[in-house]
């Protein structure tokens, strides 16, 4: 196996260019190297560790621009990411132990195009944009539109994720992560709900709603249909518990070692109850009647 530590982003490129789907980027490592152990060896490791200026948090406007090897801890540290873009910053704070969250970097988080990815529904919900280059150029992807499948970006074995670009949510905004796993913040979603609410001026409907689901689909996504249940509504605890249900019917989890279907659709809706019913509270300061 050939290992290369490229300087600067032009380099990397080069190197995707010539051993394509043989290589494998490297950052924190913390996936990559149990595949290795556990699976098959890459023709060659692309570790773009060195490469300066990709591992910042920057306001840019209505927003932030968080380079891909900016870690889960910086994240989680950021008093930026924390009063702008609150749910981001819970993602990263229930993302495994500090020892993982110290060598994690977001960019590995959203390469490795895991369904269960700890950021990657909370960022689906923000809105936010991948920023990509390779040798055919510079592009900008919604997030929306950047996962093909489990393990498979928009990328493709020669591209390379240069930034993420996150919008600031509206300040009227409340968001929560919930995520549900064996082990707690210690091991990977089972399953995991993003909620986003904007209300109204008289805070007594919602004007925008998004739910984003983790662990559930081939790639992370959003529950369309639940959100247009929501929209220009009071929450009652009726409407809570059918919002959960059609999230739950949204979903297409599978039966594997860790969970049942079934399982993982029933957590589904608890979790997106229980999402707006804390968004709801933040709102209104009253429970949902």
């Amino acid at each position: 196996m050939d290992y290369f530590e490229p300087k600067t982003i032009g380099e990397a490129l080069s190197l995707l260019d010539k051993y394509g789907k043989k290589a494998e980027v490297i950052a924190g490592g913390t996936d990559v190297m149990v595949d290795i152990k556990y699976k098959d060896e890459p023709g060659c490791l692309v570790n773009i560790k060195g490469i300066p200026n990709l591992d910042t948090i920057q306001e840019n406007g209505a927003g932030l621009i968080i380079g891909p090897l900016t870690t889960i801890h910086q994240i989680e540290e950021s008093t930026l990411v924390k009063e702008r873009v609150p749910l981001l910053w819970q993602a990263a704070h229930q993302f495994a132990s500090l020892q993982i969250r110290n060598t994690a970097t977001i960019g590995g988080n959203i390469c490795r195009a895991s369904p269960s990815g700890e950021t990657l529904a909370p960022l689906l919900v923000l809105d936010a944009q991948a920023k990509t280059t390779s040798s055919k150029g510079d592009k900008d992807v919604p997030f929306a539109a950047f996962f093909k499948g489990p393990g498979q970006t928009r990328l493709g074995p020669k591209g390379l994720l240069t930034g993420v670009s996150v919008p600031y949510p509206a300040a009227e905004s409340h968001a929560a992560y919930l995520k549900h796993a064996v082990r707690g913040a210690m091991d990977i979603a089972m399953v995991g709900v993003a909620v986003l609410v904007t209300p109204n001026a008289g805070k007594d409907k919602l004007d925008d709603v998004r739910i984003g689901l983790g662990a559930v689909a081939p790639t992370p996504m959003r529950a369309g249909k639940t959100e247009a249940l929501l929209k220009g509504k009071g929450l009652t605890a009726k409407l809570v518990k059918d919002a959960g249900t059609m999230a739950g019917s949204e979903s297409s989890p599978i039966t594997d070692q860790r969970s049942s279907g079934e399982y993982r659709r029933w957590i589904v809706e608890a979790l997106t109850r229980r999402g707006l019913e804390q968004c709801w509270q933040a709102i209104t300061g009253k429970e949902v009647a």
